[in-house]
C-alpha cells in the first residue's frame, strides 16, 4: 500500500475515533441534564409540599416544618451541586 494512503487512512480512523467520544460525551452531558431536571422537580416538589404544610401549621408544629424546610432546600442545593459536578466531569 502506497504509504501516503496509509497515513490517510491511519487519519480518517483516528478522526472515527474522536467523533465516537464526543458522542458518547454528548450522551453523558444529555443524561446528566436529565438527571439534574429530575432532581429539581423533585426538590420544587417537596418545597411546595412543606410550603403548604408550613401555610397550616401553628405553635410548635411551626418549628418542625421549618426544620423540615429547611432540610429539603439543603438536599435541594446539595443535589444541584452534585448534578453540576457531574456535569463537569463529563
Amino acid at each position: 500500500m502506497d504509504p501516503d494512503k496509509a497515513y490517510v487512512n491511519k487519519l480518517e480512523g483516528e478522526i472515527k475515533e474522536r467523533r465516537a467520544e464526543i458522542d458518547e460525551l454528548k450522551a453523558n452531558i444529555q443524561q446528566a441534564q436529565a438527571e439534574a431536571q429530575l432532581q429539581y422537580d423533585d426538590g420544587i416538589e417537596q418545597a411546595r409540599e412543606n410550603i403548604s404544610e408550613f401555610k397550616e401549621a401553628s405553635g410548635d408544629a411551626w418549628s418542625d416544618i421549618k426544620n423540615g424546610v429547611m432540610d429539603a432546600w439543603s438536599e435541594l442545593a446539595n443535589a444541584a451541586n452534585k448534578a453540576a459536578s457531574k456535569f463537569k466531569q463529563k
